[in-house]
């Protein structure tokens, strides 16, 4: 949420550092200082408050870039405009404390000419500017976007593409005279290739170049006899000797160089930083200075002496503002600021035309003159700034007491109270300043974001609404209400709020980060990748924006694309858990083992200074089960991520408190919810349970929120249940209500903590019983589920220690799987594979983040060990591809012995397992739907069971089958086990003909053996619950 700062429209704050002595050389000087930032859009002038400290003051102005300022106003160029703002106060008036108050007046609208340096021109008093798109020099137009004044000889036409970088503009005797370039190209970005040294001085009177062999030069000055530039590529500030045609350096500055004014006997020179993933500051000849000088760069500016080249006072910037571009000195001015478009305090203040003998002068607006109200405002509005915060209170209860009407007071005693935690008082001031003026928007934004931390949405959306209707442009308030609404899943409604604010704020980083977020959510997420790049390019330091556009390339299978945005995140905040555990994935994915162990280390040491810290875990309970990490490691991650839910949940819902009965009448009830009612391997094992349901005793209720993919599968479960609904496009709490009105008795969560699950649903405990089942191998850790469906090897009862639930063990293999599943009869050859028409096949259909180096180790040595051997994997991305294929090598292997399987339809990829002879389990996390698959295609298993659930799914599976002599004690036996079996033709057909005969005959593909004991299951948590008792153990016999 934001909260609204009367000094800012962006709610990144920028520190200003200054040396110690620098407010007293401002005063001395009488000057302020006006600049602009480009990269945040920012127009800011620096000046000396009352008080003798620092005013700053800012407004948003989109790409600010160029400026230049005469005695009564400030020309501004930005992305497709020029305005020209106006000081409206007289020499002695004030406003607000400010004596100088500009206000746009004017725009001429040039469209995107990337106007760099403008200016001036005293005689004919034209602006005059440089456009670097079209390489020339121009003045505006009243009905066109320029007119072309001037371009390089080099250059041969005006077409709009910045060939050699034309970029400043140097006046001599009110007249442009001198520009800089960075090149003398005449391609389209030819200046780029030229940039180390290409930059030259053109003459414009002469059309000369004069000086040549300049590294990015920038904001050339005329002053004191000398052709003034900033040598940008070195660092170097110095000035061109025009006889010998070259640059004199004069003084070393720690940063990119663009901005450069004098007063006195002063220069005054911008320093802007790296901009990361662009390389236009980067690969300079500034890079070698500053790692020569021990310098990191920086962003601020710096005050030289001329006579000395020393530099005597300086300003650092740090937060959002990185780049600078321009600056301006204003001459007799104190404390200037500016009025912008994100408040409605540009309707509210009328000036009139002193020239008028109707006028005196005169500004209509609320507060005209400094009284002694905003005297003391002001004064405790610095203390406040500076967190001086029980003086700064004591101030403004004074000023309340003197002026009750006071409403900036009150509001801002509000936020000092709200900061403090004192939200009863926080409110009272809040609700107060309302009373004094109804419209005050931003006091109903912050009793908006109250009432969000509260739980209190609708009383949310109420003040969000009340705070747009008061101020039409305020943006903070209508990311505010997207935030609400995707809180309350109303996704659609967000996203229009999220438009509205970017559209009232283009430059608003968060906004366009919100609105990627939810067309994520909504699976758009071509478009959700635009909206965090525009947000990457508005805050280049923004972390959030960086690791949901690699999460969202990496779901189109743009792995090296995601993994290179993750590493510009580490770059940015190498202590980043989000960015690392992400990108540690994405290296699971693609089998990047180069630096997995102490990635390992590092990662579970940032896991548990999360845990300790109390905060959300970047590690996702997921991503704990397919790593070499204990069950009690495991189940801290889970339990972390459990009191997350609850803890968002709480956000943004209220309490249902939904009042379950322990008696019934009719029916059991059971409610499976899921999101993968579809073509996907949760309904290729589950589809046929619906059907087997004993309908005489149990009632069945699905519960779909994912999307319909009009497959068979969905077909039939829909049909096989006594009602199927789909709540996809209902909330959290409307999918909850449904649940409880339905009269659920057993809510079993297929889903778990994967992607998609709506775990919320369950966290407001909408059945009296809730269980975890099938497809998260693993405890969720939340007091809102009462158990958890294993069997005697996945959950062996002393394991129950590492679960929050209590463990249901049944009989046979917890794993549901389905007797009538289609092998495709279509003939399969090895060739249409790419597979040795002889030799022996090897394989293992997981996915490749279950793929890790130690079995990998193994299974290069049974290749070793069986000449001719090939292993055929899965794979979804070329890059874990070319990386297993280069482990491979790395352990003595030909890469091409590695051969690789893509996605085909089921019945197709059931029948391919006959080309393949033996199917090599992974360790951490094992075959599930895969190796059913393998099992009901005839393909035997060997597998390696370890400690924790997902690692001993593979022996279940072939304990239900009757093959427990395919199950190793360790990986030598593992190891020696498949060599020998490759060895022995005979005995593996003898394993193969009794895997034939146990497929129709063993309990694993027995479904509806399967069903009863799952229903003998639901019976007795339902009796546990009946007689009044909390759940406990169960297990179910034959």
């Amino acid at each position: 949420m934001n909260q609204s700062n009367p000094n800012t429209n962006q709610s990144i704050p920028v520190e200003i550092i200054a040396s110690r002595n620098f407010i007293d050389w401002l005063e001395s000087q009488q000057i302020s200082l006006a600049f602009t930032t480009y990269q945040s859009s920012r127009l800011m002038f620096l000046g000396v408050n009352p008080h003798r400290g620092m005013s700053g003051f800012e407004r948003i102005f989109d790409r600010a870039m160029g400026l230049y300022a005469t005695p009564e106003r400030i020309y501004l160029s930005s992305r497709y405009q020029i305005w020209q703002l106006d000081n409206v106060l007289s020499s002695e008036q004030l406003y607000d404390g400010y004596d100088k108050l500009y206000i746009p007046r004017i725009s001429y609208t040039t469209g995107d000419l990337d106007i760099h340096d403008l200016a001036i021109e005293n005689l004919s008093e034209r602006i005059v500017f440089i456009s670097t798109m079209l390489n020339c020099l121009a003045t505006v137009s009243d009905r066109h976007s320029c007119i072309p004044l001037w371009k390089p000889s080099f250059i041969s036409a005006l077409v709009n593409e910045d060939r050699c970088h034309l970029n400043g503009l140097a006046l001599v005797d009110g007249k442009a005279r001198y520009v800089t370039a960075c090149s003398q190209s005449d391609v389209v970005d030819g200046w780029r290739d030229r940039r180390q040294t290409g930059g030259c001085v053109i003459d414009i009177q002469s059309n000369e170049v004069i000086a040549t062999g300049l590294s990015m030069p920038h904001s050339p000055r005329f002053y004191q006899g000398k052709l003034w530039l900033l040598n940008a590529g070195t660092g170097y500030f110095g000035y061109i000797d025009q006889d010998k045609g070259i640059f004199e350096p004069v003084t070393f500055c720690p940063g990119f160089l663009r901005g450069l004014a004098f007063v006195g006997n002063y220069a005054i020179v911008g320093l802007s930083k790296n901009r990361g993933v662009d390389k236009t500051f980067s690969g300079l000849i500034l890079d070698d200075n500053l790692m020569a000088k021990e310098a990191d760069p920086r962003c601020g500016l710096l005050i030289i002496d001329l006579k000395t080249g020393e530099v005597v006072h300086w300003i650092r910037l740090e937060g959002e503002v990185t780049e600078l571009y321009d600056i301006q000195i204003l001459e007799g001015v104190k404390r200037p600021q500016a009025l912008g478009f994100q408040n409605d305090d540009i309707s509210k203040i009328i000036t009139l035309d002193p020239i008028s003998p109707l006028v005196g002068g005169n500004i209509a607006n609320n507060q005209p003159d400094t009284s002694p109200a905003d005297t003391l405002y002001q004064q405790a509005y610095t203390l406040q700034k500076q967190v001086k915060l029980e003086e700064a209170i004591a101030l403004y209860q004074q000023l309340i007491n003197q002026s009750p009407q006071y409403a900036a007071a009150w509001h801002q005693l509000g936020v000092i109270m709200d900061s403090l935690g004192q939200i009863d008082q926080a409110i009272l001031a809040y609700k107060q300043a309302l009373v004094i003026n109804p419209n005050y928007a931003e006091a109903h934004n912050n009793l908006g974001i109250i009432a969000v931390s509260k739980g209190d949405l609708d009383e949310a959306i109420i003040c969000f609404n009340h705070a747009i209707c008061g101020n039409q442009n305020y943006a903070f308030a209508e990311n505010n209400l997207g935030l609400v609404l995707q809180m309350q899943d109303k996704l659609g409604d967000a996203v229009v709020n999220f438009q509205e604010a970017i559209r009232k704020n283009p430059n608003y980083p968060e906004a366009h980060f919100n609105l990627g977020n939810v067309l994520q959510l909504q699976g758009k997420i071509e478009e959700a990748i635009a909206y965090f790049q525009v947000a990457i390019k508005l805050n280049p330091k923004y972390i959030k924006a960086y690791n949901s556009l690699a999460l969202a390339l990496g779901r189109q299978d743009k792995v090296e694309a995601a993994m290179s945005v993750f590493k510009q995140a580490l770059a940015i905040q190498p202590n980043s858990p989000e960015a690392f555990a992400c990108l540690f994935s994405m290296k699971e994915m693609t089998c990047n083992w180069e630096t997995r162990e102490a990635d390992l280390i590092q990662l579970w040491q940032l896991t548990e200074n999360q845990l300790q810290e109390g905060k959300s875990t970047a590690v996702t309970p997921f991503d704990t089960l397919y790593k070499p990490w204990s069950a009690s490691q495991q189940l801290k991650v889970a339990c972390n991520y459990a009191q997350e839910v609850k803890r968002q949940l709480a956000l943004g819902t209220k309490p249902l408190n939904f009042n379950h009965s322990r008696t019934r009448s009719g029916r059991l009830k059971i409610g499976y919810l899921c999101h993968d009612f579809r073509n996907h391997p949760t309904s290729h094992l589950m589809q046929s349970v619906f059907g087997l349901h004993d309908r005489n005793n149990f009632e069945i209720i699905a519960y779909s929120y994912g999307p319909d993919d009009g497959s068979e599968y969905r077909r039939r479960i829909a049909n096989d249940c006594d009602r199927f609904y789909d709540i996809a496009t209902l909330s959290i709490t409307e999918s909850a209500q449904r649940i409880f009105d339905d009269g659920v008795h057993i809510l079993v969560d297929l889903m778990g903590y994967i992607d998609k699950a709506r775990t919320q649903i369950l966290a407001l405990k909408p059945a009296p019983i809730q269980v975890n089942y099938l497809v998260y191998p693993g405890t969720m850790g939340a007091d809102f589920i009462d158990y958890i469906i294993g069997d005697a090897i996945v959950t062996p009862p002393e394991s129950a220690d590492n679960f929050t639930e209590k463990l249901v063990i049944l009989p046979d293999s917890y794993q549901a799987n389905d007797y009538q599943q289609i092998i495709s009869s279509k003939p399969v050859t090895r060739s249409q594979y790419g597979l040795p028409e002889s030799g022996f096949v090897f394989c293992c259909f997981n996915h490749t983040y279950k793929i890790e180096p130690q079995i990998f180790t193994v299974w290069m040595q049974i290749l070793a060990n069986v000449p001719g051997s090939v292993l055929w994997l899965f794979s979804r991305v070329a890059e874990a591809e070319a990386n297993l294929r280069r482990e491979a090598q790395a352990r003595g292997i030909e890469g091409d012995r590695l051969i690789f399987a893509h996605l085909q339809p089921k019945s197709e990829h059931l029948a391919r397992h006959q080309l393949a002879d033996l199917f090599l389990d992974t360790l951490y996390y094992n075959a599930h739907t895969t190796g059913s698959d393998a099992l009901w295609a005839g393909l035997p298993i060997i597998t390696c069971p370890g400690a924790t659930f997902p690692s001993r799914v593979g022996a279940s599976l072939l304990t239900a089958i009757g093959l427990p002599e395919l199950i190793t004690k360790n990986l030598d036996e593992y190891k020696n086990l498949a060599i020998n079996l490759a060895k022995s033709p005979d005995k593996l057909h003898e394993i193969k003909q009794k895997l034939a005969q146990n497929r129709l005959t063993y309990p694993l593909f027995d479904t509806l053996r399967f069903t009863r004991n799952l229903e003998k299951a639901y019976r007795t948590m339902w009796d546990i619950y009946a007689a009044g008792k909390s759940p406990e153990m169960i297990r179910i016999a034959n």
